[in-house]
Order: C-alpha cells, then structure tokens, then sequence
C-alpha cells in the first residue's frame, strides 16, 4: 500500500482533535463511577442503620419475654448531656418453671444473664457483669457507622415493657427509630431504677 505524499500529516490531525475528547470522556467516566459509588455508599449505610436498628429491638424483645427477672438502669450521662439506660435479664431453668404456663418459644433454657448497655454510642451486649465493653453490636460497621442517640426502657403496664431506640448514621446522617411494648410472660421481678 502507497501513501500519498499529501495524506501524511493526516493520522496527527486526528490525533489531536481526538485526544480532547478522549479525555472529556474518561473524565465523564471517572465521575460516573465516583457518584455511583458514593450513592451506593449511602444507601448501603442506611441500610445498615436499619438493620442494626432493626436487629437490636428483636434481640431485646426475645430476651425479654424469656427473662424472668429484668432490671433497668440509668447509665452515666454523656458529655452532650444524653442520658443512656442499661438493661440487664436474668433467665431461670426450663426445670424452674411449669412449660404449661406459658408458650416453649418464650422460653430459654439458659443460667446466665443478659445485658445491653452504650459505650461510647454504641450498644454493647455483654454476659457478665465486668469492665470490660468488649462485644458491641452496633457502630463500627465498614459500610456504614452508626451511633445511638436514644435508648429508653419504662413499663407501661404489669410485665409489659417499652422500649425506645432511636440510632443515627454517621455516613448519611439518617435517624432510624423504633419504639415497642413487650409483653414479658415469664417475668416476676421487674426493676426501673432512675
């Protein structure tokens, strides 16, 4: 194949009307997958605000309707002036109880006891009564951080607890809040000490 003396220069010309719009359009690209990634962020965050949210209030709720004994308590109150509680359940035998008198799936056949207190915004749930906040259940997630901002306890009625959580995301700044009654079939000795 010959090439004409005067289509020489031709391959450069188009080189350089092209190379600006190569980069228009990997710079479109760049930011295309910049925002598509930070939207997925955010609503991954979200959802890991919901579903600790969501994972905590059905933790407490099956705790609680198995527990025999609850005891609720104020915790030391946090530098921005939030007041936090601490919910501890303590679980009698199977053999303790007549398993006539209230539906199995109410009960646990456990020895130890339960609680779930905040550390530093988030709630940790701890088997024994120690120094040492080592298992929390929220926070800390790579996909989204959360942080408590409200988390109640009161009875409304006879066995019947209310529970309040209400948890922010760090990444979106969403608030989730969940509030619900449990009734508590098993319990004989319920505690609030503000």
């Amino acid at each position: 194949m010959k090439i004409k003396l005067n289509e020489r220069g031709f391959i450069l010309a188009e080189f350089v009307i092209a190379l600006p719009l190569l980069i228009l359009l990997l710079y479109a690209l760049v930011t295309l997958t910049l925002t598509a990634a930070k939207i997925a962020r955010e609503q991954v965050a979200d959802y890991v605000l919901e579903t600790e949210a969501q994972e905590v209030i059905d933790r407490i709720t099956a705790d609680a309707r198995a527990a025999q004994a609850v005891t609720v308590k104020k915790v030391a109150a946090y530098s921005s002036g939030q007041e936090f509680y601490e919910i501890m359940f303590v679980y009698s035998t199977i053999d303790n109880m007549k398993v006539t008198d209230y539906p199995k799936h109410y009960l646990r056949e456990v020895l130890d006891t339960r609680r779930y207190t905040v550390d530093n915004y988030h709630i940790i749930s701890k088997r024994v009564e120690d120094n040492y906040n080592s298992n929390p259940i929220t926070g800390g997630n790579f996909y989204g951080d959360t942080t408590v901002t409200q988390f109640e306890f009161a009875e409304i009625a006879k066995n019947v607890l209310h529970i309040t959580l209400e948890m922010q995301s760090l990444v979106t700044n969403q608030k989730v809040k969940f509030s619900t009654a449990v009734y508590m079939p098993a319990c004989t000795d319920f505690k609030i000490s503000l």
